[in-house]
């Protein structure tokens, strides 16, 4: 059974960091973790139209030229039969860690693969951090460099 349904998005500066989020404590799921930006999708919205929102809501930035990366299910945490359904975006951002404004959680930074991988990690980013960095998508965006 599908309990929910979510949109997370990884975005890749050019120097290959990607943007995270430090969750607070009331979160729902994965409170004092480290996750993707993103959230759950309303009802009557796309997963692309959830994920640019979340990222709006929750660093400031317009998500850009974001494409779909992958759609799956993990076990839900919060109920014992649930799935979560999740729709992975990817995409280059320009923005410095000077142009994100904080609107969720204790805090949204840049982080090299090392430094995300050391994170204490939520459910949703432990699952997809380590594919997503050892994937061609990661390596296209990881290879650009700044203007």
């Amino acid at each position: 059974m599908i309990e929910r349904r979510v949109a997370v998005v990884f975005l890749v500066d050019p120097e290959g960091r990607l943007l995270m989020q430090h969750r607070d404590q009331h979160a729902r799921v994965s409170p004092n973790q480290w996750a993707l930006p993103g959230g759950k999708i309303e009802e009557g919205e796309s997963p692309e139209e959830a994920a640019r929102r979340e990222v709006r809501e929750e660093t400031g930035l317009d998500a850009g030229a974001i494409a779909a990366y992958l759609v799956g299910t993990r076990p839900s945490v919060t109920t014992v039969d649930g799935e979560v359904e999740m729709h992975v975006f990817y995409g280059p951002t320009e923005a410095t860690q000077d142009d994100v404004v904080l609107g969720e959680g204790q805090a949204m930074v840049f982080l090299t693969p090392d430094e995300a991988l050391a994170r204490d990690l939520g459910v949703t980013a432990a699952l997809l951090l380590p594919k997503f960095l050892a994937s061609e998508q990661y390596r296209a965006l990881a290879g650009r460099s700044r203007r």
